[in-house]
């Protein structure tokens, strides 16, 4: 494939190294070949950088599956994720989790992004259904400043929701933007 065929999202090889493709832009100048500027990030470490490619540059497109998967546990740095298809352990950076590691609980599912038998991604479910765990209780009057208060989850991420929520509720959490959606 020719470097200027490259979207956001694509996973190629380059210099030996699994790239995704973050951002790029198409630059055509007056003077001389067009090219991609690209941002990519390099999948096992994680580490993001700057690219120009020329547009008669080749690069190796690899090709992307999801499969099935279990959250196993977590280190300091590596999260474990139980690949349900092939059976056998897979770690992942809990740097490259971000946000989505505040709403994993042990034994949920999620999708495991593999390319060429390497992780590269994980998904996790858009909605998580989770348990306050500390709360202050809510007064009667105490809407007139606010209708909102933290509460602190299970997990240990800490979401604004509604008074009405107390210790030991169940709520539903928007994983992609950290938002409460309702009490179950």
């Amino acid at each position: 494939m020719n470097g200027n065929e490259l979207r956001v999202g694509m996973v190629f090889r380059l210099d030996g190294e699994l790239q995704e493709v973050v951002a790029s832009q198409h630059v055509k100048p007056g003077k001389g070949p067009a090219y991609m500027k690209c941002k990519l990030r390099v999948v096992k470490t994680d580490r993001s950088y700057e690219r120009t490619l020329r547009s008669s540059e080749k690069v190796d497109l690899v090709k992307i599956s999801d499969e099935a998967g279990r959250y196993l546990y977590r280190d300091q740095a590596i999260a474990y994720f139980l690949n349900e298809e092939a059976m056998e352990e897979l770690q992942f950076p809990v740097s490259a989790l971000g946000d989505k590691m505040l709403f994993l609980r042990e034994g949920d599912d999620v999708k495991i992004k593999m390319a060429d038998q390497e992780v590269i991604g994980v998904e996790v479910s858009d909605f998580a259904n989770l348990k306050v765990s500390r709360t202050v209780p809510g007064f009667k009057g105490d809407t007139v400043q606010a209708t909102r208060k933290p509460a602190t989850l299970e997990t240990g991420a800490v979401v604004q929701v509604p008074l009405f929520i107390n210790e030991g509720d169940t709520i539903r959490v928007d994983t992609r933007t950290g938002e409460y959606v309702t009490r179950v």
